[in-house]
């Protein structure tokens, strides 16, 4: 009687998470956006296309599997916290042994790549099937703790997380980004699938820019937003927890008017992306402190205009006053209608910070409209970004500025909401 109480819950299990995944994939494209740019770039890199419906499926099932058998429940805080320790320490390995074995195969002096790497790679494979054993437990582990921060922070919807914390460490999609070569904007977006090859992206990149005169550009994405969200596991463990926190609060917007309206202009998405970055560094910055003593992180502002930028350091190379002063000198040239100039500096400035260390494989206009649109980065001089630090300085506490933020719907909002709290604060100052 109970084996078939059990399966009757799963079968209705099965069946919920089987809609839930097909109303996910459809709100999903319903709030993407349909302008003639975006459908061209789709119908272009259609065989390319991340298939988000076999994830939602495959993941949800997971998660209703993990609902019913409840891994690492028997375990102590404390064993809890080792077990994610000893994950991160196993990810970090594989790290390191995938780039000696990629540095095997580019080294010209070895004529024999394969049988040379022939014992790492049986490593490897050892390394990853434990991995993978592992993960699941890890990602129980970390939802729960990020779950219960958020909830000691107050924000809570009819007492509890809402949509609940559910991820998975994924091979996330790549994401091509095109904007105008005449400006910086995010004009159109795709979600490829992962694993493509650095070949293959410059294909697909020449591609869609020669077509429509567009700059374009492939990247690597570290978190989606679906549900349940992806996350890499590729990173430091102070990067997974915030980007867990980043990725939930773009599913936690879905439920209000900020997130109803992120694809309606790139202001919004600035909005979004930079709130779901405030918010999520800020989270995962109170989960590591609180479960693993990480030490927080200290904000560091940016020079907002070329007059404010320090002058350039023979002897350090300072990564984001560098990024800020490419970003700058990028916009000015494109405001004089200086396009080629523009594009030959970002390619030398490119060179600059590969010689420093930084691999950057493209600099161009979709770069910087990708990475623009985190407007707390070196790479954005949009001012959403220090707008709503601004106001994340003038509410008492986190759940108050996202109760705040949560109900803009135009770019407008933000500056009648930051208008509001200055005027709040200046009555509470005493005359």
């Amino acid at each position: 009687m109970k084996r078939k109480k059990l399966l009757t819950i799963l079968g209705i299990i099965l069946f919920l998470t089987l809609l839930c995944g097909l109303a996910g994939v459809s709100l999903w494209n319903h709030f993407w956006p349909n302008t003639p740019v975006q459908k061209q770039v789709m119908r272009m890199v259609r065989p390319w296309r991340f298939d988000l419906l076999s994830y939602e499926i495959d993941a949800i099932l997971s998660k209703a599997e993990e609902v019913l058998t409840q891994p690492g429940s028997r375990l102590s805080h404390e064993e809890q916290i080792t077990f994610v320790r000893d994950y991160i320490s196993l990810t970090n390995e594989i790290h390191r042994k995938k780039g000696l074995i990629e540095k095997a195969f580019a080294d010209p002096a070895i004529t024999n790549p394969e049988e040379a790497t022939r014992d790492a790679q049986k490593q490897l494979d050892a390394l990853l099937a434990q991995q993978a054993e592992a993960r699941p437990l890890v990602e129980t582990i970390l939802a729960q703790q990020v779950s219960q921060t958020i909830q000691s922070l107050g924000i809570e919807t009819f007492g509890m997380v809402w949509p609940p914390i559910a991820f998975r460490f994924s091979a996330l999609p790549n994401y091509l980004i095109v904007s105008p070569r005449d400006r910086i904007e995010l004009e159109a977006g795709v979600h490829l699938r992962p694993n493509l090859t650095t070949p293959q992206k410059e294909a697909i990149e020449d591609e869609v820019a020669q077509s429509l005169n567009r700059s374009t550009l492939i990247e690597e994405l570290g978190g989606l937003g679906v549900w349940p969200t992806m996350v890499s596991d590729e990173a430091s463990l102070s990067w997974i927890l915030s980007t867990i926190a980043h990725e939930w609060v773009h599913t936690y917007m879905v439920f209000h008017p900020l997130g109803w309206h992120m694809f309606d202009s790139p202001g919004m998405d600035a909005i979004n992306e930079t709130v779901a970055t405030i918010v999520g560094d800020e989270i995962g910055a109170e989960v590591g402190f609180r479960y693993y003593h990480i030490p927080k992180p200290q904000p560091k502002s940016l020079p907002e205009t070329p007059a404010e930028l320090p002058p350039p350091d023979p002897n350090k190379f300072d990564f984001q006053i560098e990024m800020r002063r490419t970003r700058l000198k990028v916009d000015e040239l494109l405001s004089q209608g200086k396009i080629n100039e523009a594009e030959a500096y970002m390619e030398a400035r490119r060179r600059e910070f590969v010689k420093h260390g930084y691999y950057i494989r493209k600099m161009n206009q979709a770069y910087f409209a990708f990475h623009g649109t985190y407007a707390t980065t070196s790479a954005s001089t949009d001012p959403t970004g220090p707008k709503l630090r601004e106001l994340r300085s003038l509410t008492p506490d986190l759940a108050t500025f996202i109760r705040e933020v949560r109900e803009i719907s135009k770019p407008d909002d933000l500056d009648r909401l930051l208008d509001l709290w200055r005027q709040k604060q200046q009555r509470q100052q005493p005359q």
